[in-house]
């Protein structure tokens, strides 16, 4: 997802929690989502897990902060989340008392900061992602965070090693491309080539897998922009190469030098 859709989620909008399967679906809200159109993602059971983990216990601790000091009483404008209607809608009551019922897909990023909830400790922001001092954060404060880590990096000596959140949705891309393309060819290598032809033609290809799983409405973008190392790759060498190899390995020594992808320097290093 982009910077700003995961920022917006809510506590609410998480998938339930499914320790026996491996990945987790989830629906994005339209209002947070690039073009406003609501869709899917997936994500990774151990990643669903840790988002858990960060709501017991740094979020919690943060909350408790806020009430403490009555950080969210003095939000003028807040909205109280009465109970989740069905249908991704809920009841909500502003200051005044008057009730409403909204969808989730139409709660922009910066109403859903105002969102908050009763609990037997007081009132909680509905906002999974909360600043220390317990405010709901703003998806830009991400920035911050990648700063903060980008100098600690440079201070540790592994200079020219930078990472911004943009770059993450880069590294999906291709990691995605490659598996998607592996597990592709494997799958339908009994195919003669008119028959591959056709099977691309009614489903797509890995573009179109990918350009899925990034949320994108043009396969063009995810082609020229997000998977640009791939475009003059040989796929068919990549294959041949990569049955019995690691695929760590393999797109280390594929991109070890292209500009737009950053490399382990310690690994590489020690290679």
């Amino acid at each position: 997802m982009r910077l700003t859709e995961w920022a917006s989620m809510l506590v609410l909008e998480l998938p339930f929690d499914a320790s026996d399967r491996a990945f987790v679906t989830g629906q994005l809200a339209a209002a947070c989502a690039k073009g406003g159109v609501r869709r899917k993602y997936w994500m990774p059971y151990p990643a669903l897990s840790a988002v858990l983990s960060y709501g017991e216990g740094e979020r919690a601790a943060a909350v408790r902060r806020a009430q403490a000091v009555g950080r969210y009483d003095g939000v003028a404008d807040r909205l109280v989340v009465r109970r989740q209607l069905g249908g991704r809608r809920i009841e909500v009551v502003d200051v005044l008392g008057r009730s409403s019922a909204v969808s989730l897909d139409a709660l922009s990023p910066q109403v859903r900061r105002r969102l908050f909830r009763e609990t037997a400790s007081g009132l909680e922001p509905v906002a999974l992602w909360l600043n220390t001092d317990g405010a709901p954060r703003v998806p830009h404060g991400w920035q911050h965070t990648f700063v903060g880590a980008n100098a600690r990096v440079a201070r540790a000596g592994l200079v020219g090693l930078t990472a911004t959140a943009h770059m993450l949705r880069h590294s999906f891309a291709l990691r995605w491309f490659s598996v998607g393309r592996l597990l592709y060819e494997k799958r339908f290598a009994h195919l003669d080539l008119e028959e591959m032809r056709d099977f691309r033609a009614q489903f797509g290809d890995t573009w179109f897998f990918v350009m899925t799983l990034l949320g994108h409405r043009s396969v063009a973008t995810t082609m020229n922009v997000y998977l640009e190392p791939f475009r003059d790759l040989d796929v068919e060498l990549l294959i041949a190469h990569a049955h019995g190899a690691a695929m760590s390995g393999l797109l280390a020594e594929m991109f070890a030098a292209h500009p737009l992808v950053r490399t382990d320097p310690v690994g590489a290093s020690q290679r």
